[in-house]
């Protein structure tokens, strides 16, 4: 039996899907049933249970948990609720693991760095600018002083199909697309920080790639952290190009706006995950480049609007 938490969400449900594909229905799938607003998205699944998330009894013959359930929003400011989901929930799923003997892979988060450029995972690299990047650290911290295998998984900038339940924590790549379906144009910071505009730069990483490495830790027991993203940086305008060439657009209409000054002296201009602990773990597949990404998700994005 596996459990996935956070089934409802982007990543969580993405991983249940690709262990269906695999042949893996023994799967008992975890969420928030009081705020989940989309039970259609379960009927793609097969499962034998979908509990609340808070529903923990009983559980047993678990071979490997994948604990992608928190709170995941940057401006949640409420530190008492983000650490109950994200620290004191999640030392209850590892617990679980233990009692289980069960392999153990959960999502950390690349916010640990703050606006630190060196991504490399050791502790003189980590900063946190927020409550969210606090919580996934000292949940980094808790497990790494565990005397168990058990591996976190550093998301950098996810996006692909099943994000769209995700609000205003969705992809870029998501909004913009949604922006030039409505106004034929795209809204980008104007540059900052020694940036040209819309010249800032993220590690965008395409839905199936993390879930594949995910998938490649089941069957490894390791105890480590680790970066999940592409090792390179790509700027929102290559984004918005790939958009315009998707729709065949050729006026490209750019929106360079004024970035919010509250939001100026923490904003993250650079981002690129160092991968080499990854590939010397043996990931070794390579990666969707950002137009293959970005192809693959407006197709799946249009299909499901048809």
């Amino acid at each position: 039996m596996i459990i996935v938490t956070g089934a409802a969400g982007f990543i969580g449900f993405n991983i249940a899907k690709r262990l269906n594909l695999m042949g893996i229905k023994d799967l008992i799938l975890l969420d928030d049933k009081n705020k989940f607003c989309n039970p259609k998205k379960f009927l793609e699944l097969d499962y034998k249970e979908y509990r609340h998330y808070k529903d923990l009894n009983n559980l047993k013959n678990i071979q490997c948990i994948f604990h992608e359930g928190a709170c995941s929003d940057t401006m949640e400011y409420n530190k008492d609720y983000m650490m109950g989901i994200n620290f004191e929930y999640s030392k209850e799923i590892f617990s679980i693991a233990k009692l289980n003997q069960a392999k153990f892979i959960y999502a950390s988060s690349a916010s640990v760095y703050g606006l630190n450029e060196n991504s490399q995972e050791i502790s003189d690299n980590e900063s946190p600018l927020n409550i969210y990047a606090e919580s996934k650290l000292l949940f980094d911290k808790y497990i790494m002083a565990q005397d168990y295998p058990a591996v976190g998984l550093r998301y950098f900038n996810v996006y692909g199909k099943g994000e769209e339940d995700k609000g205003k924590m969705a992809s870029m790549t998501y909004k913009m697309n949604e922006e030039y379906l409505q106004s034929k144009k795209i809204s980008l910071f104007k540059g900052t920080a020694g940036y040209s505009d819309g010249e800032q730069k993220r590690d965008f990483i395409y839905i199936d790639d993390v879930v594949s490495i995910n998938i490649f830790f089941m069957n490894k027991d390791y105890h480590d952290i680790y970066n999940v993203g592409t090792g390179k940086a790509e700027s929102f305008n290559e984004i918005a190009n790939n958009i315009f060439q998707y729709y065949q657009d050729k006026d490209r209409n750019f929106n360079y706006i004024e970035m919010p000054e509250y939001l100026v002296p923490k904003y993250q201009n650079f981002t690129q995950a160092n991968i080499l602990k990854l590939r010397e773990a043996g990931y070794s597949y390579d990666f969707f480049s950002l137009q293959e990404g970005v192809k693959n998700y407006l197709n799946d994005l249009n299909t499901s609007s048809d």
